[in-house]
């Protein structure tokens, strides 16, 4: 059989109870050209047992997709992606979390917008996710067929909302995979985005693949006091956000964060000031300061 040309990845944690929903979603779909990775952060629920069901269900129905199913200690998402990272050999790498699912042609629309831009060097493409088929989460993105920068669009456009990004995987191993940082268990996925828009393009389209439902105790339930609670990998992350790329807007704003990270990493000042954007920060300490502390005694941390 041939290689497929995309890996459906999933890193889930405790989250044996949703997949069955994504499971029958990659079921449904109208193309079979894909494979999808489980990679388990650590789980003490049911997860394996849920995965191995469905490998037997697989094999049962003659199901054209294989499964593969990754154990690791639990470190955060971030650590989950870097090892699907280093694992996936297909040419497209595509992040779909535990508690969510494909919409019917989701693949067969990725593969059909990749075979038109595939010798165009981009590293991925974007689409919207949305509470349903219709409702869209956030923005939509400035055009249907716009091929812009991940920086130019999602940043200083300000196109919000989470959005479903299928990536490259040769760029994802290029850009290196994420930083880790013992005890911190989150860093912003865009970081690594951010790196590949560096160098090469994407291909925006408005149409809606993925469905989302928020669930309380997910990551994005974990809000802002989880950040701080990560101060060095969020640290990371605003400097790379703080290049010329960005909106001067961008740029302060970030340049703040970054300030306000690094004091609840509890670096002193002299470790603040030793970066690339230093003359950003002098200007900015002192009101980093002052909301440093505000969002210590909001949060109570």
């Amino acid at each position: 059989m041939k290689e497929p040309i995309i890996t459906m990845v999933t890193p889930t944690f405790n989250r044996g109870e949703m997949l069955p929903s994504l499971f029958h979603s990659l079921c449904a779909q109208t193309c079979m050209d894909f494979c999808w990775l489980c990679v388990d952060d650590g789980s003490t629920d049911n997860t394996k047992n849920v995965i191995e069901n469905f490998i037997q269900s697989c094999r049962q129905t003659n199901q054209s997709f294989a499964i593969d199913y990754l154990y690791k200690p639990n470190g955060g998402k971030h650590t989950a992606l870097n090892l699907a990272i280093k694992t996936v050999k297909t040419e497209l790498f595509f992040i779909v979390d535990s508690d969510d699912v494909l919409t019917p042609d989701a693949v067969e629309t990725v593969l059909r917008d990749w075979d038109r831009v595939r010798d165009q060097d981009l590293c991925g493409i974007g689409y919207l996710r949305g509470y349903d088929s219709s409702k869209v989460i956030g923005d939509r993105y400035t055009a249907d067929g716009l091929v812009d920068t991940f920086i130019n669009e999602r940043y200083n456009r300000g196109i919000n909302g989470d959005k479903a990004e299928v990536w490259v995987t040769k760029c994802l191993q290029e850009a290196g995979g994420f930083p880790e940082y013992p005890g911190e268990r989150f860093i912003s996925e865009s970081v690594l985005w951010i790196k590949m828009a560096r160098k090469r393009k994407m291909l925006f389209r408005n149409k809606i693949i993925y469905i989302t439902e928020y669930l309380s105790g997910g990551l994005s339930d974990s809000g802002r006091a989880l950040r701080f609670r990560c101060p060095h990998l969020m640290a990371y992350g605003s400097l790379e956000t703080m290049s010329k790329e960005f909106s001067w807007k961008i740029r302060l704003k970030e340049t703040l964060l970054y300030i306000v990270y690094c004091k609840f990493g509890h670096l002193s000042v002299s470790r603040i000031l030793n970066c690339a954007h230093r003359l950003m920060v002098v200007v900015c300490l002192v009101p980093g300061w002052v909301l440093y502390h505000y969002w210590k005694k909001k949060y109570n941390i």
